[in-house]
C-alpha cells in the first residue's frame, strides 16, 4: 500500500524532536516520512504495520523505523479520555550525524541506520535501558538531549536482541494519487477482516475489476491481497490467544476464519506453530517472567 508523505514539524533551534502523543494525536494512516523514527508504546494496543509486516502492538514495546519506511499504528479502541493510548516518538533526519558516522568508532550506529530500512523491534535488557534514556530525553534540553540520543542509538546498535520486522527493505517516495485509494483498502480491511471479504467487494471499493485490483495491490505491497488479509487475521488471533481465555474455536471465528481446520493450518503457515502451541509457549514465558 503506498502511504502518504508526512511532514514532521521541528521546533526552531532543534535538530530532532521528542514528543509525547496521546489518543487523537495518533497518526492512524499508512504513511512515511524522511525522518528516522523511534517509537515507544507507553499505553495502548492494536494493529501495527511496518514495511511488509502486519502484527499487533501492545504497551512496553519499542520500534526503530528507518527513513521513508511506510508504517502505521492503529489502536484497538476509539479515544478514551480516561485511559488514552500514549506513545513517545523521536524523529531525526538520517543525515543528522554525517560525517560523524563515517568515523570507524561509529560503524555500529551507521549499520543500525541501514538496518532500520527493514524496521527493528527492541527487546530484553536493551529495552529496559532504552526506556530510561527515552524518558530522560523528554526532560533534557539542548546538548544534554543530543547526547542522550547518541547514547540511545549506541545502545540499540550494540544489542544482540534486536529483531528485524519487515522481510523487505523499504525506502519509498510515492505519488499522492495513490494515497486515497490505498488507505481506503487498508482501513476497510482493518474494519471488516472478521467477516468474509470477497475480491469483488474490495475491488469495487476502489473502482477496479478483480484482476486489475490484484495486479495493482501486489505491485505496491509486494504481496497478494489474500495474504495481507490472512496476516491481519493471524495477528489478531495472536493477540486473542495471549490476552484472552477464549477457546481456539471462538478465536478462529472472531478472526474471520470460520473453518477450524483451515484456521490451524493457516496459523501454522504464518507463525510456525499451531494456535495451541503458540498459547502454551506464551503462558510458559509469562510464568517464568
Amino acid at each position: 500500500m503506498n502511504p502518504h508523505l508526512q511532514k514532521i514539524p521541528m521546533d526552531g533551534g532543534q535538530s530532532f524532536s521528542v514528543q509525547l502523543e496521546m489518543g487523537l494525536k495518533f497518526n492512524k494512516q499508512w504513511h512515511y516520512h524522511q525522518e528516522v523514527e523511534i517509537i515507544y508504546i507507553i499505553h495502548g494496543s492494536g494493529t501495527r504495520c511496518i514495511g511488509d509486516s502486519v502484527d499487533y502492538f501492545k504497551e512496553d514495546q519499542l520500534f526503530f523505523i528507518g527513513s521513508n519506511v511506510p508504517h502505521m499504528l492503529r489502536p484497538d479502541q476509539d479515544y478514551n479520555p480516561n485511559y488514552p493510548d500514549e506513545v513517545v516518538v523521536i524523529h531525526f533526519q538520517p543525515e543528522l550525524f554525517n560525517p560523524f558516522l563515517s568515523l570507524p568508532e561509529n560503524k555500529k550506529i551507521a549499520d543500525l541506520l541501514n538496518q532500520a530500512s527493514f524496521g527493528i523491534s527492541i527487546h530484553s535488557e536493551t529495552l529496559l535501558s532504552a526506556k530510561a534514556l527515552i524518558h530522560s530525553s523528554m526532560i533534557a534540553r539542548n546538548t544534554d538531549r543530543f547526547i542522550i540520543l547518541l547514547q540511545l542509538l549506541n545502545l540499540i546498535a550494540g544489542s544482540q536482541s534486536n529483531r528485524i520486522i519487515s522481510h523487505t527493505a523499504f525506502g519509498y517516495s510515492f505519488h499522492k494519487s495513490d494515497d486515497s485509494r490505498l488507505n481506503r483498502i487498508f482501513h476497510y480491511t482493518l474494519a471488516n477482516f472478521s467477516k468474509e471479504i470477497t475480491l469483488k467487494e474490495i475491488a469495487e471499493l476502489v473502482h477496479l475489476c478483480p484482476h486489475s485490483f490484484c495486479r495493482y495491490f501486489k505491485s505496491r505491497t509486494r504481496k497478494r491481497y489474500s495474504f495481507f488479509l490472512l496476516e491481519l487475521r493471524i495477528s489478531h488471533a495472536c493477540k486473542l490467544l495471549t490476552e484472552s481465555n477464549l477457546s481456539i474455536a471462538i478465536i478462529s471465528y472472531e478472526c474471520g476464519l470460520m473453518n477450524f481446520s483451515n484456521f490451524n493450518r493457516h496459523f501454522k503457515s504464518v507463525t510456525g506453530k499451531t494456535p495451541l502451541e503458540y498459547r502454551k509457549k506464551f503462558n510458559a514465558v509469562k510464568k517464568t517472567g
